[in-house]
């Protein structure tokens, strides 16, 4: 229960009350109003409507990919929780109950109410606005690249053993020769044994509808990364390397001459930028 409203502006009293805030006398004082008042009645829907739908934005954030980043530093701290902190700072110890609220909370908490309560009607106007428009929504996807077509593969023949690849490693000189005949692009498949990495061979794919060359390795951990490239508008140099993810994949993108490549993992491998970096590096 928070502190009475009587005598606040009816939109606080409305906002607590939508809230679950309010003690049973005023709850039933209320009801009485939204009952008689028809004004109240519509200030009170414009606030309901406001608080959906901040409720389903804070949804649809919850739902976005988790930077690759913060993945990482994720799995670092796991690695290291034992360790004790290199930075020097001591914890923060958990601070004692909030103590109660001065007299001044109230003041604060009108402006702030009362700036909700227009965002709310006015995302209640939009909303009402479209909603005829919304029976018959117009749905447009974000195009897809290249990239999306490469988490697709990647995700298919990752968990492929005997059928992991096309070509095996032992036919590097074929495989060289196959793929850049194929895709347009000259290159020599990367020796990645400093970062643990055994080359096991190539296929051809398709992807941004054209044709792309796919070298795959295995690390000590079983996991499968792979070097996909095609051939696109010739840049001066190299571009800077790129990082997007596709649920658990990480991709790390970048161009050079008449080709873009992308080396292609699991998201959470703190070492997929250091491959990336050695791989633009030589191929």
């Amino acid at each position: 229960m928070v502190e009475s409203t009587q005598g606040l502006p009816l939109e606080i009293r409305l906002s607590a009350y939508l809230d679950g805030q309010l003690p049973q006398t005023e709850v039933d004082e209320i009801d009485a109003i939204l009952a008689e008042d028809d004004d109240a009645r519509v200030v009170f829907e414009k606030l309901k409507l406001g608080s959906e739908f901040g409720a389903r934005a804070f949804d649809r954030m919850l739902q976005d990919p988790i930077p690759l980043d913060l993945v990482r530093t994720i799995k670092d701290v796991g690695k290291s929780e034992n360790e004790a902190p290199k930075s020097g700072f001591a914890a923060i110890p958990v601070s004692a109950a909030a103590p109660r609220r001065p007299p001044a909370f109230w003041p604060k908490a009108l402006a702030a109410s009362l700036v909700i309560f227009i965002a709310g009607g006015a995302a209640g106007y939009l909303v009402s606005e479209q909603q005829d428009a919304a029976e018959a929504p117009l749905q447009i996807a974000a195009a897809r690249t290249w990239l999306d077509d490469i988490a697709d593969y990647h995700r298919i023949y990752s968990r492929q053993t005997r059928h992991l690849v096309e070509v095996p490693a032992s036919e590097q000189e074929h495989i060289a020769e196959w793929l850049s005949a194929s895709t347009g692009v000259t290159f020599t498949p990367p020796d990645l044994s400093d970062k643990n990495l055994t080359f096991q061979g190539a296929r051809l794919l398709v992807a941004g509808g054209k044709p792309t060359a796919q070298l795959l390795y295995r690390d000590a951990e079983n996991e499968i990364f792979a070097i996909c490239f095609l051939k696109s508008d010739p840049v001066e140099g190299t571009t800077a390397l790129t990082e997007s993810m596709r649920n658990d994949i990480g991709l790390i993108s970048w161009q050079k001459g008449n080709a873009s490549f992308v080396v292609v993992g699991p998201s959470a491998d703190p070492d997929l930028e250091r491959i990336a970096e050695a791989v633009s590096a030589s191929i």
